[in-house]
């Protein structure tokens, strides 16, 4: 072998040393592995480590159990005050848009760590500004018996299973719940005429009994009145098609045909058209309707029929749906601070004395007063800082700690937590507190005036200084009270010797008598 060829080999064999180490690096960043069968059981996993990888952003919580007790987990994903909502596998045989969304949530949690655009969007900027909260199985009694069959349920279930799915074992094309209801049909929009309901559970297309009866779908109409989201995603498969029409009209249809013709353009989905009369039951059916705002259900992967969709098309699919729910988040956001701005009602505000008018720019909306936290704090002597990694405001005034996470309902003061009745927000660089919070975090007096939408807040010092000074002016007061009751009654006592005077001065009316006979007699003594 030549020199130069034992160099190539050291050479090449050098760039396998360095690059296999950092190819293991790049994939041990990926917490979810979207290429596998995707289960209840790995989901749940991989949710916690999620949670314990970006607590910084990630979050999570149980909003209710299915039919055969599974918890439903919902995901939170960013600091943002507005929100979306996205869920997935609400069908048995539709998992790999679970396998899609916690992808979603993995990639956006990295990209949001380092500072990373995906496609033309910066998740950073985005997830600093809004939440999305994903429920990524809504349906896992479903997924499960789809995915394992029966083994994975109790025996006294196996023969009401196998009569749901007219006799078959095979569960490759189940969509309903465990109990026999598609819960894609059990949401009250056009309940009552939806078609092709076999009559009785079974393992698609019965609507129950009534609408809103399945736990599954109480549990996501209880997240959804929570959060209440600007915008709603539901991920089905398959066909490569994109639902979002439910009878909108006007400046509303004119919205959302927007929206959609984005995330068509995005995602190469074809957009439908208006449902028939008998269609409807489906979650963004409901949300379309009842909340008036845009909603989409795309059918992920070219059609496969009665079956999942195999896991050597999720590279397609995450290309086409990666930037989908950034799109989501921001557009969410925008008509968030939209309707926000437009229901802002500006106040005046007053700080120990000094008034700052509208310009400190405290405002009411919806019900609530919130007030900018530097102008009151800093007028009052507090020290502020901003953590912009933990993103939280730190208030420092004498004794007192403060602590003020962004777009969270609560505080902590001197370590213990405080419930706020709004989040602070952060709005253009300002942070706003509820104008109650004032009060209960440093004993401030708080004054509104409603029919000059005036605030004045005195601090706890100033109100003592006040008191001290009012309890002062009192003794002065008291003090010259007395003098004068005192001066009085000196000038009472000068009156009356000066009356005893002249009473000793003046004769009695005897000896005006007597005085007048002895001159009398004086007189005729003279004669």
């Amino acid at each position: 072998m030549s020199k130069r060829s034992i160099f190539l080999s050291l050479f090449l064999s050098l760039i396998v040393v360095v690059l296999i180490p950092f190819s293991n690096e790049v994939n041990a960043s990926n917490i979810v592995n979207p290429k596998q069968v995707y289960s209840f059981e790995q989901m749940e996993r991989d949710i916690v480590r999620l949670a314990q990888t970006y607590p910084e952003i990630i979050e999570y919580k149980v909003i209710g159990e299915s039919e055969y007790g599974r918890p439903i987990y919902a995901v939170k994903l960013g600091n943002g005050v507005s929100t979306s909502y996205i869920n997935a596998s609400n069908h048995a045989r539709e998992w790999i848009s679970t396998n899609l969304t916690m992808n979603m949530i993995d990639q956006y949690a990295q990209a949001y760590r380092g500072n990373r655009n995906i496609g033309a969007y910066h998740v950073k900027g985005i997830l600093d500004q809004h939440s999305f909260w994903f429920v990524p199985m809504m349906n896992p009694d479903g997924v499960t018996l789809q995915q394992r069959g029966l083994s994975a349920f109790p025996s006294s279930a196996h023969s009401a299973l196998i009569t749901m799915n007219n006799g078959s074992l095979s569960f490759q094309r189940w969509k309903a719940n465990a109990r026999g209801i598609d819960l894609n049909r059990q949401f009250n929009a056009n309940w009552n005429n939806l078609a092709n309901d076999p009559g009785r559970p079974s393992w698609s297309n019965h609507r129950g009994s009534a609408p809103h009866t399945a736990k599954e779908v109480k549990a996501v109409l209880s997240l959804t009145e929570e959060i209440n989201p600007e915008m709603a995603v539901s991920y089905h498969s398959s066909g490569e098609i994109l639902f979002w029409n439910f009878h909108q009209s006007g400046a509303q249809l004119t919205r959302d045909r927007q929206h959609a013709r984005a995330i068509s353009n995005m995602t190469g989905y074809t957009m439908m058209g208006v449902p028939s009369r008998t269609g409807g039951g489906g979650y963004t059916d409901w949300f379309i309707q009842e909340y008036k705002r845009p909603a989409f259900t795309p059918e992920l992967a070219p059609y496969v029929g009665n079956t999942h969709v195999p896991l050597s098309y999720f590279d397609r699919i995450w290309n086409q749906n990666r930037q989908v729910g950034l799109y989501v988040g921001l557009n969410s956001h925008r008509a968030f601070m939209s309707r926000f701005n437009a229901s802002k009602v500006p106040v005046s505000l007053e700080v120990n004395g000094k008034n700052f008018g509208t310009s400190a720019g405290a405002f009411t909306v919806q019900g609530r007063t919130l007030v900018p936290v530097r102008s009151i704090f800093q007028e009052l002597g507090a020290t502020l800082q901003w953590d912009h990694v933990e993103r939280v405001v730190r208030v420092y005034s004498g004794d007192t700690t403060i602590v003020i996470p962004i777009h969270k309902n609560e505080a902590i003061v001197n370590g213990q937590t405080v419930t706020l009745d709004a989040p602070a927000m952060l709005l253009d660089g300002h942070t706003y507190v509820p104008l109650r919070f004032i009060s209960e975090a440093i004993g401030a007096t708080v004054e509104w005036n409603q029919q000059t939408r005036h605030i004045r807040i005195i601090s706890a010092e100033a109100v003592r200084a006040q008191a001290v000074e009012e309890e002062d002016l009192e003794i002065v007061e008291e003090k010259e009270i007395a003098e004068e009751i005192l001066s009085e009654e000196a000038e009472v006592e000068v009156d009356e010797e000066i009356e005893e005077e002249e009473t000793l001065e003046e004769p009695s009316e005897d000896q005006d008598e007597d005085i007048e006979t002895a001159e009398e007699k004086q007189s005729e003594k003279e004669e």
